[in-house]
């Protein structure tokens, strides 16, 4: 096994982020727990826009495709997610951001605006016996799937609607809010990208 080092795997991670820098620059992100559809609505909206999503599942694919057990360096991922973030920022890309950042919007958005960049946070709603069906359905099928490295439980599902009770984002800084659990997902992104659009 190749020995381990910080540097090298950040490297491994900025060789696969298409840099497309620009005047006006923003980033996409999510407020919602495990299975609320944060992935399924970030490829429509990268679909429908372009822009690179970052998630830290890619960065644990990137691990374990390097030899390293992503579990052991999950400290290091969510740092390397961040310093992605800021990776990207300082080479003016917009991106989206497939995490939830209910519990960290400050740090991200300090982030943008150190850039000169607006993140817009978008909540996702989805009934809790969708949310718990999606669950399990995720969990019988993991490690069929290689792209699929999240191994969010209903017990963090729970743990995730704990904490939400005490500390969450305030309500006015949502800029949209999408049902996933609906059959117009796509009119709904749709709406938002019109919203961004419109937005100084």
């Amino acid at each position: 096994m190749n020995e381990y080092s910080y540097e090298s795997m950040f490297e491994k991670v900025k060789q696969e982020i298409p840099i497309k820098k620009s005047d006006k620059v923003y980033g996409v992100t999510f407020i919602g727990g495990p299975c609320f559809g944060k992935t399924y609505v970030a490829n429509i909206l990268a679909k429908k826009t372009g822009l690179y999503i970052t998630a830290n599942d890619r960065i644990r694919r990137i691990y374990d495709e390097s030899g390293f057990n992503n579990i052991e360096y999950e400290a290091d991922i969510k740092k390397m997610a961040n310093d992605r973030t800021v990776y990207l920022l300082e080479n003016r890309t917009s991106h989206i951001i497939d995490a939830n950042m209910e519990f960290f919007w400050e740090m991200a958005e300090n982030n943008f605006k150190n850039y000169n960049a607006k993140l817009y946070f978008v909540e996702l709603k989805c009934d809790e016996e969708e949310v718990i069906r999606r669950i399990n359905a995720r969990e019988k099928e993991f490690g069929k799937d290689p792209n699929n490295h999240s191994r969010a439980t209903i017990d963090d599902y729970y743990i995730y609607l704990e904490r939400k009770k005490n500390k969450g984002i305030p309500q006015e800084k949502i800029f949209f809010t999408i049902n996933t659990d609906s059959d117009n997902i796509e009119e709904q992104v749709d709406e938002l990208i019109r919203r961004i659009e419109e937005d100084d």
